[in-house]
C-alpha cells in the first residue's frame, strides 16, 4: 500500500445545514479561528473518513445538528475523506484532527507522521455481506462454491471477507471466490447482474438496500470480531498542544450525540436521517443495529486487534509504541 501525498483540493467539504441538506464545494481553506476551544472558540475543518456513507459519522452530524458544537464554543466544517489513509494524510498536512479508521493511523505512526489517537468511535468490524432477497444463501455456510464480492485487495472488506469466512471454516480460494469489484454500490451491482452471489456493504447502506431493493444480510463482520476499533479520533501532536480544550470540547459535543443515540434513539434517526437524506425509518434500523458500537473510549483488545490485522496484511511491519500514539486519558 502505497502512502502517496494527496493535495486537500482533491477532497470535498460537506456541512450539514437546517433541514439535512449537504452542501458540496471545492475545499478552499481551513479557514481556523482561534487555538483555545470551549469559551475562547474555534472555528476550522475537521476531516473524517466516509462522512456521508458510514454509520459511525451519525454523532457528528447530530453533534453539529443538535448546536452541541456551538455549545462548546465549536464552528466546524466536516471534510469527507474517501479512505483512512487519504484522512490521516489530511490531518498531518494541515487539518489537524478528525476521525479515520483506526488501523491506517497505526500505519501513519509507523511511517513517522506526527499523529495521534486521543479517542474512539465505532467499536465494531462494520463490513456486512448481504444478498438478493431471493437467493438461497441464508447463511455464512451457504457460500461454499459461490462467490463473494469485496472492494480490493487489502481492504477492509477484503480482511473481513478472509477473516470472517475462516473463522466458518470456509477457506478463500478454495471453498469459496473472492471477486474484487470495487465499491460498496458496484457490490450490490454485481449481485444484482449475478456475476457475483453475495455483495460486501456497510451500514447505513446495508439497511437502505434491505429497504429499497430487499437484500437479506447473510453475515455481518461484527458476529466474528468482538474485539475491534473501526474508527478512531485522531490530532497530531502539534494541534493537539494548540488546541487541548477545542479538542476535549469536540469530544464532549460528540459524547452527547452518542448519548441521544443511546437514551433516545428515534430522535437520533430523525437528525441523521436529514443529514444523510436517508428515510427516517431507515436511518433508524442503521442506528438501531449499531446503537451499542459507539464509544470514546477504547480497550487494550481493540488496539490489540487492529494492530494484528494491519501486521497480518502487511501493512504495520513492527509492534507500536502504544504510549507513543495512543493518548489513553484524553477525554478523562
Amino acid at each position: 500500500m502505497t502512502f502517496a501525498t494527496m493535495g486537500r483540493r482533491g477532497f470535498i467539504k460537506i456541512t450539514a445545514v437546517a433541514g439535512g441538506t449537504l452542501l458540496l464545494g471545492g475545499l478552499t481553506g481551513c479557514g481556523q479561528n482561534g487555538s483555545g476551544g470551549g469559551s475562547k472558540g474555534y472555528s476550522g475543518d475537521v476531516a473524517i473518513t466516509g462522512l456521508a456513507s458510514l454509520i459511525h459519522s451519525a454523532p457528528f452530524f447530530i453533534a453539529q445538528s443538535e448546536g452541541y458544537y456551538e455549545e462548546e464554543g465549536l464552528t466546524l466544517e466536516h471534510i469527507q475523506f474517501p479512505g483512512g489513509l487519504d484522512t490521516v494524510r489530511g490531518i498531518d498536512s494541515g487539518i489537524g484532527f478528525g476521525t479515520a479508521s483506526t488501523i491506517p493511523v497505526f500505519i501513519a505512526a509507523e511511517k513517522g507522521m506526527d499523529v495521534k489517537i486521543i479517542g474512539n468511535v465505532y467499536t465494531a468490524a462494520s463490513v456486512d455481506f448481504i444478498t438478493l432477497p431471493d437467493s438461497p444463501i441464508s447463511s455464512i455456510e451457504d457460500v461454499r462454491g459461490k462467490k463473494v464480492a469485496v472492494s480490493t485487495p487489502g481492504s477492509n472488506s477484503s480482511y473481513f471477507a478472509d477473516r470472517t469466512l475462516r473463522a466458518a471454516g470456509i477457506i478463500p480460494g478454495e471453498d469459496v471466490e473472492l471477486i474484487s469489484v470495487g465499491s460498496a454500490s458496484d457490490s450490490w451491482t454485481a449481485v444484482s447482474k449475478n456475476v457475483v452471489d453475495v455483495a460486501w456493504t456497510a451500514s447505513p447502506l446495508s439497511e437502505k438496500i434491505a429497504s429499497d431493493n430487499g437484500a437479506k444480510v447473510v453475515w455481518r463482520s461484527r458476529d466474528y470480531v468482538t474485539d475491534w476499533s473501526d474508527t478512531c479520533l485522531v490530532a497530531t501532536g502539534a494541534f493537539i498542544d494548540e488546541n487541548t480544550e477545542a479538542l476535549k470540547g469536540w469530544g464532549r459535543a460528540l459524547q452527547k450525540g452518542m448519548d441521544l443515540i443511546t437514551n433516545d434513539l428515534e430522535k437520533a434517526a430523525e437528525v441523521y436521517g436529514k443529514a444523510i437524506d436517508f428515510k427516517p425509518e431507515v436511518a433508524l434500523e442503521a442506528l438501531k443495529n449499531s446503537q451499542n458500537f459507539f464509544s470514546l473510549d477504547f480497550t487494550d483488545a481493540q488496539l490489540a486487534a487492529v494492530v494484528a490485522a494491519g501486521k497480518e496484511q502487511g501493512q504495520i511491519t513492527k509492534e507500536p509504541d502504544m504510549d507513543a500514539v495512543v493518548m489513553r486519558n484524553f477525554f478523562s
